[in-house]
């Protein structure tokens, strides 16, 4: 998320980079671990000094 957020490109199952221009992200994730994931990317992004918030 941070490098896709940041940097706009993320990495291919073969090992290319693979551009992907985003503006926002979007969590989906209704499982036991969704919050804290949630809550985990929120710090990465804030820890990279990306802006978090609503659209």
């Amino acid at each position: 998320g941070v490098r896709i957020a940041r940097d706009g490109v993320t990495t291919a199952v073969t090992g290319e980079p693979v551009a992907v221009p985003a503006r926002t992200l979007c969590l989906h994730g209704d499982g036991a671990e969704a919050a804290e994931l949630a809550r985990t990317l929120r710090a990465a992004l804030e820890a990279a000094g990306l802006r978090v918030g609503a659209p």
